[in-house]
């Protein structure tokens, strides 16, 4: 497989929620293109780093070293002890910072100590107009959308708007996705004045496992109500209408 189909497959996997494939198809197309800017973004989507370097080669014993005798005896080479800290340069003094009437100045200590406690005294402020994954997400959407996964793509967008309610191409490609989905569904049932019709008996309705919205769309259909009617009732926005329809329609519930 290529670079690209390997990503592609990577992003597929990430949109259905399957990080760990999604990281395997992206680590295998790092191992193609090593340094790869595109294949390292969605990386650092997963927080991923990426995958060490191989360990350099051993290096062969020499024989006529003074530490051989030493290493066949299992015993310790001088250059296998831990360096004793008498040998290193005495450490500086961590200078004593005293501000005016107010006892020590802590962050000049630790600024010129180079000590830093594990939590800030102070959390920093969040950086204005950054926002994580944005731009990763929003590169994922196009490809999606250019391979005609509109599934994918608006779960993407819907991701985006959630964190930048104001992102102008987000707003553009939900706006698109949406009507190429709706489209995509209606046609699947046919005429918006056709009239679906339960394809099972009342019995095993029961035995489906349907979420209440789908349940309450099925609960509508008495051989009367069109489609049309169907998206009036509902309440629903009218993608997820279409959806639950042409799924009960492909599941064979109606006909």
């Amino acid at each position: 497989m290529t670079v690209a189909e390997l990503v592609e497959e990577g992003i597929s996997a990430y949109t259905r929620g399957d990080l760990v494939a999604a990281e395997r198809r992206w680590r295998q197309a790092l191992a193609l293109v090593p340094g790869d800017e595109r294949t390292l973004s969605y990386l650092a989507l997963l927080g991923s780093p990426p995958a060490p370097s191989a360990p350099a080669p051993l290096r062969e014993p020499d024989p006529f070293s003074p530490q051989e005798p030493c290493r066949r005896e299992g015993r310790a080479t001088l250059e296998e002890y831990v360096p004793s800290p008498w040998e290193q340069e005495p450490a500086e003094a961590v200078p004593v910072v005293i501000s005016e009437g107010e006892g020590l100045d802590l962050a000049s200590v630790d600024e010129q100590s180079e000590v830093y406690t594990l939590v800030p005294r102070t959390p920093p402020a969040p950086a204005a107009g950054r926002q994580p994954h944005v731009e990763v997400w929003m590169r994922g959407a196009r490809e999606l959308s250019a391979l005609g996964d509109f599934t994918g793509s608006l779960e993407l967008i819907e991701r985006i708007l959630k964190l930048d309610p104001a992102h102008a191409e987000a707003r553009e490609y939900l706006t698109h996705n949406e009507a190429t989905l709706i489209a995509m569904y209606e046609s699947k049932l046919g005429p918006p004045g056709a009239v679906p019709h339960l394809a099972i008996s009342p019995e095993e309705v029961t035995w489906l496992s349907l979420d209440h919205r789908a349940g309450f769309l099925l609960a509508q259909i008495d051989g009367t109500v069109s489609y049309e009617d169907l998206f009036a009732l509902s309440g629903l926005p009218r993608l997820d209408t279409a959806r639950i329809l042409a799924n009960l329609l492909a599941q064979g519930v109606i006909r």
